[in-house]
């Protein structure tokens, strides 16, 4: 294999597809990232059997052929490469001399016949989404995913499409994050799709104009994103019924514009560390919440102001678990409703149902 590339877009797509290289495995091959020269086109493969990502770009090739290199050292070495071209020449055994300038280093790589097949699953759904709608829908969710590997279904974000509405629903435990849209294609699915692979998407597209391309069947969801091909496996188990943890009445109902409240629970959080983890105590008054914590470093009291209907009640919240939710929406003013200081908030959009975020209180060692 000979080739010779842009230096910027060889160290993009190094960058991305390295994503979805093995850590660490038994497979070294699946440690670096295959490259494929052919017919004026380099092919770059990351695939760590869970995920993939493939980008193919214009080179120029002298020679076709194909070689697995390790991903790190290779970024590295472009990256920091001084010229706009690099070139990369791979001998039958091998020996790859990589050039850039007056620099060149000689390395080994890995024969790709080690390298493992990257699956072409067949499709049995397939949609398109505009890039700027998906990433708003993952931000609504993605922070809710639970760490848990115990219940693997739960690491995911599940994808529902029904009478032309697609849902993402996040949740963690402790926390639900639901965010609905309607659109203007037709389907019916239900999958759990992991949240690095949604994260990477997210990445890959941006917030920019075009649209994703969605392939899914029981085993694998593909995403066709921009110059990128993101392939991932779908989680297997049950996903929680969420519309039945979401209360439907409240009793009390609490509207504060949604940079205020950040500011405050960012003030008080000051004096709550990763050792110090007390929650914060939100008190619901006539026209306004304030907002109280105490732990072994002091202690703290702000307020936000805020329309309110209803009786006022005390209730305490993990704090990071407030700021996720705060700080992913796009709104100026949110709802909070509650029914009670030891049942869940449910927070909404003033004006709109974007997005729906369920949060369970903490109880204070006194209660």
């Amino acid at each position: 294999m000979k080739i010779i590339c842009d230096k910027n877009t060889l160290s993009d797509a190094i960058q991305t597809v390295s994503r979805a290289v093995a850590v660490k495995s038994n497979l070294a091959s699946i440690e670096g990232i295959l490259f494929v020269a052919e017919n004026g086109t380099l092919t770059l493969t990351g695939y760590d059997f869970e995920m993939g990502i493939k980008t193919t770009f214009e080179c120029d090739v002298d020679m076709e052929g194909d070689i697995v290199l390790s991903s790190s050292l290779l970024g590295n070495i472009v990256k920091k490469s001084t010229d706009d071209r690099i070139s990369i020449e791979c001998d039958d055994r091998m020996n790859c001399k990589i050039k850039s300038g007056m620099t060149e280093y000689n390395i080994k790589g890995i024969d790709s016949t080690d390298y493992p097949d990257f699956p072409a699953p067949s499709s049995d759904n397939s949609i398109k989404i505009e890039n700027r709608l998906f990433c708003e829908m993952v931000d609504y969710v993605i922070y809710a995913v639970s760490q848990d590997e115990k219940r693997p279904a739960h690491t995911g974000v599940l994808m529902k499409l029904e009478n032309r509405k697609l849902t993402m629903v996040a949740l963690d435990g402790y926390r639900l994050a639901v965010c609905e849209r309607e659109v203007d294609f037709e389907g019916n699915f239900s999958m759990i799709v992991p949240a690095k692979a949604m994260n990477e998407v997210r990445k890959i597209v941006g917030e920019t104009d075009g649209k994703l391309t969605i392939y899914a069947n029981r085993r694998y969801i593909i995403f066709n994103a921009k110059e990128y091909i993101v392939l991932s496996r779908l989680l297997e188990g049950e996903f929680l019924d969420y519309n039945k943890a979401i209360p439907k009445t409240f009793s009390v109902k609490a509207v504060a514009n949604t940079r205020e409240f950040i500011n405050v629970i960012d003030r008080v959080s000051l004096i709550i560390t990763e050792r110090l983890k007390n929650p914060v105590k939100l008190n619901v008054e006539d026209d306004f919440i304030s907002v109280k914590c105490t732990t072994e470093i002091g202690a703290v009291y702000d307020e936000v102001s805020a329309e309110v209907e209803g009786e006022g009640l005390e209730i305490g919240f993990n704090n990071k678990y407030l700021l996720d939710a705060l700080k992913a929406s796009r709104k100026d003013e949110l709802v909070f409703n509650f029914t009670g200081s030891l049942s869940p908030c449910v927070i909404r959009p003033k004006d709109s149902d974007d997005f729906t975020y369920l949060v369970l209180p903490v109880r204070f060692k006194n209660d």
